[in-house]
C-alpha cells in the first residue's frame, strides 16, 4: 500500500528515481497547462476505476515520471477510469479530481502528491524538503503468474533478469544465463547441435528428435520444443524469467523441473536505434542492431539482428584434414534477426506479431581431452541449421475489464550436419576398411511445430482474480541420421559397420485446459489454487533403424538399395531393418497447485506452496523382427510385424511418464529500508518414474540412446537470492544454491560399463541378471551440492563529462557427477559382474573421469559512458583464471576421456551507440 513515502517501498523506489531535491528548491503547484510548453508530450492511458495508488503506479510506468506521495490517509481513495490520450497535467488532473489532493511538478523530473490546500487555487510557491537520499533498489516486474506483478510481491520462486542487466553482464548465451540463475546447469551435444538444460537436477540427456526435457522453454509465450534459436543466441530481450520447480497450472505444456521464459523487446511508441560491435579473443566479432519505428499513433515496428563469429580455440593434429581456425570444430558462426509489430486500438485490442530467423553455420561442438591436446580429424565439421518462427498474441478487451488473449505460434527447423565421432582417425581412414572410423551425419531433418492457446482472465485489481485457458500443441518430426562406425577389422556394431536411422513421421500432440484462482482474504493473507488437465500423445509411424554391411561412404545420403526386412532375410551385402520403431501412446494427467501467502508488512512476504508436475512418456527405438521372410509382401512377415508393433505399444518402444510433487516454503524480504532484498526458498521435491537417458550397448554391440524410468528420487534444497545497494553508486547481487538430489530406488545396467558396473555400485542381487546394479542413494547427474554467484558493480565519475562503471563476478560450484553411476575414479582394475573376478582395465587408471571437481570462475569489466552522450564502451574479461570447466563427459571408458568444456580465458571490447 502507498501509505506514505516514508513507509512505502514503491514510494521509496520512486524517490530514488527522482533523486534528492535540494533544500530551498521552489516548486509551483501545477493545476493548469504550463504556458512554456507549447507542445506537451502525450501519453496513452487505459486505466480502469481502481484504488488511487494503483492508478499512480500505472501512471508512473507509462510516463516514466517518478511519483512521490507526501499525503496521509489516501490509501482508501478511488481514482476514476482514465482512457485515452492525455498530457501529464491532463491525466493528473483527472486522476486527482475527486480525491481532494493536489500535485506538484519538480523541474520536469517527477511529481509530488500533496494534501489539499486551504488557500485559493492560485499558484503558490512552496518548498519541499526531502530527507537525505538513500541507496535504493529498482522495482522489478514479472509476468510469471500470467499477470504483471512486482517480483517482491509474487509468491513464486522466480529469477528475473531485465534487459539492462542482461546487457550489463553480457548475458548473450544459455551458458552465460546459467551462471546467473540458482540451480541451473547447461551442457551441449555435438552431433545434434542441441543444448540440454538441468534445473534443480531435472532435465534430459536425450538430444534426439524424441527427446523431451523436464525444463520447458517458452519464447513470448510460445513453447519451444527445440532449444535452439532465441534460446541459444540471446539478443534484444526485454527480460528472462526462470521459474523453478514443477509448473503444472499456469502453462499449457506441463513441466516437472521448471520453466524458462524469454520475453523479446516489444515495439515502442518512440523512434530509437541502437548499434553495437564486439571484438575479442579468438577473433571474435559480434554485431548487434536494433531499430524501433512508430509508424502511426497505434502502430510500431521493431527490427533487431545479431551476427556472431569466432574462431575455434582447439588445435588439429598434423595428420588431420586441413581447416582454418575459423572453420574448425567449436567455432561460432551464428546469425539471427527478428521483425516484430505492435498494433493497438485503445479500449479494443492489442496485437503483437513477430517473425524470427536463426541460422547456424558453425562446425559443431566437439568434446576434447583439453585445450592443449590436438585432435585428429578426418570428417570436417559442417552444420546447416535454419529456423523460422512466427509468433502472435492478440489481446481483446472485453466488458468488465476482462481480457481474452489468443496466442499462436508456428516454427520450422531444418538441419543437416557432419560430425567426427572418433576424433582419432587421420585423413584417409574414413575410406580405409583397416582403420577404425566413426562419423555421425544428419542427412536431413525437419521439425514443424504449431501452438494455439486461448486465455481468459479478469482484471488484476480484483479481490478474486481468475484465469482460464485452453492449450493445443503439435510437432511433427522427420529425420535421416547415418552412422558410420567401422572397426579396424572391417566389422561394426552387430557385424554392420553402418546404420541409417530413418524416422519419416515421429511426433507429439498435446492439449490441455488449465486455470488458476487467486483470492485476497484481507490485506495480509492470500490463497491460490490451480489445476491443469490434459492429454499428451507420442507416436512414430514407419520409423526404421537400417543396418548395412558396408560403409555408407560410397553413397552418403543416397539410396541404400533394396532393404531386407531383417538380418535373417538379407542377402549378402544387403542392408536390412535392425529395429522397427512404430508406436502410438497417449497419457492423460491432472496436476494441481495450492498456495498460501502471508504479507505481514509492505517489505515481507511468506508463502507455502504445493505443486505437481507431469512429463509425458517418450518414444524410443523399438524391437527387432525375428524369423526369416521372403519380403515385405510375405503374409508371415505382415503377421509378425503386427505382433511386433503390439509389443512396441506394450512398452518395448517407449518409457512411461514422470511425475513430481513439490512442497516449498518461500520468503521475500525488503531490508535496510529499501536498500536490500533477500529472497529464498526451502523445498522438497519427490519424483516418481524419473526419465533417465543415456547411450546403451545392445546385445549385438549396437549403441543406442535408451531411456528408462527411475522409480523414485528426492531433491531437497535451499536457494537464496540477494540484491543490495550498499551505497548510491554500488550494487551487490548474488545467489546461493544447496541441493541434495538422490535416487531413492533405482536398479539399472551401467551404460558405459554394462559388464563391469559392480566395480562402482553393488549388485541388485538378481542371479538371472548379473549386470543389473543398484544406483539407489546415488546423486543425480548435473547437480553440484553447492553453487554460488556474486556480482559487484560500482559507478564513479572520471570527469564532469565521463562516468565509469566497474564490475566483477565470481562463480563457485562444488563437484558434480556426469552419470547416474557416480563412478568418479578408475583404479586400473574392473570387476566382472558375471564372475566376480577383478581384471585389468584396458583404459587404465584416472581420477574424476566422469565427475567435475570443485571450480571457481572469475570475470571483470569496466564500462565507460558520457554523462551527456549516446555512446558506451565496455572492456571485459571472462574466466580470468583460465579454469578448465567441463559441462559433460562424452566418453568415459577410454584412456583419455573427452569432455564438453566452457570457453577458456577470453578478453573483449564492446562499443555501442544509441539514438533517440
Amino acid at each position: 500500500m502507498l501509505k506514505t513515502y516514508r513507509r512505502s517501498m514503491f514510494a521509496r523506489i520512486l524517490a530514488a528515481q527522482l533523486g534528492a531535491i535540494p533544500a530551498g528548491l521552489a516548486i509551483a503547484e501545477t493545476q493548469a497547462q504550463d504556458p512554456v510548453r507549447t507542445a506537451p508530450a502525450l501519453y496513452t492511458f487505459q486505466l480502469p476505476a481502481q484504488l488511487l495508488e494503483q492508478s499512480l503506479l500505472a501512471f508512473s510506468r507509462e510516463t516514466g515520471l517518478a511519483v512521490m506521495v507526501g499525503a496521509q490517509g489516501h490509501s482508501h481513495l478511488e481514482a476514476p477510469a482514465l482512457t485515452g490520450v492525455f498530457s501529464v497535467d491532463e491525466a493528473m488532473s483527472r486522476l486527482l479530481a475527486d480525491s481532494g489532493l493536489r500535485y506538484r511538478r519538480v523541474d520536469g523530473q517527477g511529481i509530488v502528491i500533496l494534501p489539499a490546500s486551504e488557500k485559493s487555487p492560485a499558484p503558490v510557491i512552496e518548498t519541499v524538503v526531502q530527507e537525505e537520499a538513500r541507496p535504493l533498489l529498482e522495482e522489478i516486474e514479472v509476468i510469471a503468474s500470467k499477470r504483471r506483478t512486482n517480483l517482491q510481491r509474487t509468491p513464486m520462486t522466480v529469477t528475473a533478469l531485465h534487459s539492462g542487466l542482461l546487457q550489463e553482464r553480457n548475458i548473450d548465451s544459455l551458458e552465460a544465463l546459467a551462471a546467473e540463475v540458482p540451480s541451473l546447469q547447461v551442457t551441449r551435444n555435438g552431433d545434434h547441435t542441441a543444448s540440454m538444460l538441468y534445473l534443480r537436477g531435472v532435465g534430459s540427456d536425450n538430444h534426439t528428435e524424441a527427446g523431451d526435457s523436464g525444463v520447458a522453454t517458452h519464447v513470448d509465450g510460445i513453447f519451444s520444443s527445440r532449444v535452439q534459436g532465441s534460446a541459444v543466441l540471446l539478443y534484444d530481450l526485454d527480460r528472462v524469467e526462470v521459474l523453478r520447480g514443477p509448473q503444472g497450472t499456469l502453462f499449457g505444456r506441463n513441466s516437472t523441473g521448471g520453466v524458462i521464459n524469454y520475453h523479446t523487446a516489444r515495439p515502442e511508441r518512440e523512434w530509437s536505434a541502437e548499434f553495437s560491435t564486439s571484438m575479442g579473443s579468438f577473433q571474435e566479432q559480434k554485431l548487434n542492431a536494433v531499430v524501433n519505428a512508430p509508424l502511426t499513433e497505434g502502430w510500431a515496428l521493431r527490427w533487431a539482428a545479431v551476427r556472431h563469429l569466432a574462431d575455434s580455440p582447439i588445435e588439429y593434429s598434423e595428420d588431420s584434414v586441413f581447416a582454418r581456425a575459423a572453420d574448425r570444430y567449436n567455432n561460432t558462426d551464428l546469425f539471427s534477426y527478428r521483425l516484430s509489430s505492435a498494433w493497438q486500438r485503445e479500449g479494443l485490442f492489442n496485437w503483437w506479431l513477430s517473425y524470427e530467423r536463426f541460422e547456424d553455420r558453425g562446425a559443431g561442438s566437439l568434446p576434447i581431452v583439453d585445450y592443449d591436446t590436438p585432435v585428429t580429424i578426418d570428417t570436417p565439421g559442417r552444420t546447416q541449421l535454419d529456423q523460422d518462427a512466427w509468433r502472435s498474441r492478440l489481446e481483446v478487451q472485453l466488458p468488465a475489464a476482462h481480457t481474452l488473449s489468443y496466442i499462436n505460434g508456428y516454427g520450422i527447423t531444418r538441419r543437416s550436419q557432419d560430425w567426427d565421432a572418433d576424433r582419432t582417425g587421420p585423413v584417409g581412414s574414413e575410406t580405409d576398411p583397416a582403420h577404425y572410423h566413426q562419423s555421425n551425419r544428419t542427412i536431413w531433418s525437419r521439425y514443424r511445430a504449431r501452438q494455439h492457446e486461448l486465455q481468459l482472465k479478469n482484471s488484476d485489481d480484483q479481490q478474486l482474480r481468475w484465469l482460464l485457458a485452453y492449450f493445443q500443441f503439435a510437432e511433427k518430426n522427420a529425420i535421416r541420421f547415418d552412422l558410420e562406425h567401422q572397426l579396424a577389422n572391417g566389422s561394426g556394431w552387430g557385424g554392420a559397420p553402418a546404420h541409417s536411422f530413418q524416422q519419416p513421421d515421429r511426433g507429439t500432440r498435446m492439449s490441455a485446459v488449465y486455470g488458476q484462482l487467486d483470492y485476497d482474504i484481507n490485506e495480509n493473507w492470500q490463497v491460490s489454487a490451480g489445476a491443469r488437465s490434459g492429454r499428451d500423445q507420442r507416436y512414430d509411424r514407419g520409423g526404421r533403424n537400417i543396418a548395412c554391411p558396408d560403409l555408407i561412404r560410397s553413397d552418403r545420403g543416397g539410396i541404400l538399395g533394396d532393404i531386407a526386412v531383417n538380418e535373417a532375410s538379407a542377402a549378402e551385402d544387403q542392408c536390412y531393418v535392425a529395429n522397427y520403431n512404430d508406436v502410438d501412446r497417449a497419457w492423460r494427467s491432472t496436476t494441481v497447485m495450492t498456495r498460501l501467502g502471508y504479507q505481514p508488512s509492505d517489505d515481507a512476504l511468506l508463502y507455502l506452496l504445493y505443486a505437481e508436475g507431469f512429463k509425458p512418456g517418450i518414444v524410443q527405438d523399438g524391437a527387432p523382427l525375428q524369423g526369416e521372410y521372403e519380403g515385405a509382401s510375405d503374409p508371415d512377415y505382415q503377421s509378425a510385424l503386427a505382433a511386433l508393433i503390439r509389443r512396441n505399444n506394450n512398452g518395448a518402444a517407449y518409457v512411461g511418464p514422470e511425475t513430481s510433487a513439490n512442497v516449498e516454503l518461500g520468503f521475500k524480504l525488503g531490508l535496510l529500508d529499501g536498500a536490500m532484498t533477500l529472497n529464498g526458498a526451502l523445498f522438497n521435491t519427490c519424483y516418481r518414474d524419473l526419465q533417465v537417458s543415456g547411450i546403451a550397448v545392445e546385445e549385438d554391440g549396437t549403441e543406442l540412446i535408451r531411456s528408462t524410468n527411475a522409480p523414485s528420487a528426492t531433491i531437497r534444497g535451499l536457494e537464496l537470492e540477494l540484491n543490495w545497494a550498499p551505497g548510491r553508486n554500488g550494487r551487490v547481487s548474488g545467489f546461493l544454491s544447496w541441493l541434495d538430489a538422490r535416487y531413492d530406488h533405482f536398479l539399472a545396467v551401467d551404460n558405459e560399463y554394462p559388464n563391469h558396473g559392480q566395480t562402482w555400485n553393488p549388485s541388485a542381487d538378481n542371479p538371472a541378471l548379473p549386470n543389473l546394479v543398484d544406483f539407489s542413494g546415488n546423486h543425480l547427474k548435473q547437480v553440484p551440492g553447492l553453487s554460488l554467484g556474486v556480482n559487484y558493480r560500482y559507478g564513479f565519475a572520471l570527469s564532469d563529462r565521463l562516468r565509469a562503471t566497474a564490475r566483477a563476478g565470481l562463480r563457485y560450484t562444488t563437484s558434480m557427477y556426469f552419470d547416474e553411476a557416480n563412478r568418479g575414479n578408475r583404479s586400473g582394475w574392473i570387476l566382472e559382474n558375471a564372475t566376480g573376478q577383478w581384471v585389468q582395465d584396458p583404459a587404465g587408471a584416472t581420477r574424476d573421469f566422469d565427475r567435475r571437481d570443485t571450480a571457481t570462475l572469475l570475470s571483470a569489466g569496466v564500462k565507460l559512458q558520457p554523462v551527456d552522450g549516446n555512446w558506451w564502451l565496455d572492456v571485459f574479461g571472462d574466466n580470468l583464471t583460465n579454469t578448465l570447466l567441463a559441462s559433460d563427459v562424452h566418453e568415459a571408458d577410454v584412456a583419455a576421456p573427452a569432455y564438453y568444456y566452457s570457453p577458456p580465458r577470453t578478453f573483449g571490447l564492446r562499443l555501442g551507440l544509441h539514438f533517440d
